[in-house]
């Protein structure tokens, strides 16, 4: 899966997860700060990584979510576990 792809499910997720309106999902890139940027809070954050593991079908071993600032990190992440 190229990293555009995952991007865009990760769009999808944040949208889900009450990120913000579609217009800010729109304008996420890979540089998106997840608390700065879209404001996530601590539960959006477990269900944007609950989210994630079910759609990619991977999981997050043993790793926070302060480990990802950026959406950038959770791109490379989630490419890591699918290669």
């Amino acid at each position: 899966m190229k990293r555009n792809e995952i991007l865009d499910k990760l769009k999808e997720i944040l949208l889900s997860a009450d990120a913000g309106s579609s217009a800010v999902i729109d304008s996420v890139t890979e540089d998106t700060h997840l608390l700065n940027d879209l404001g996530l809070s601590s539960v959006n954050m477990l269900y944007l990584m609950i989210a994630t593991e079910e759609v990619f079908q991977i999981r997050f071993d043993d790793v926070g979510v302060g480990e990802f600032p950026t959406v950038g990190d959770v791109v490379s992440y989630i490419e890591g576990k699918l290669s």
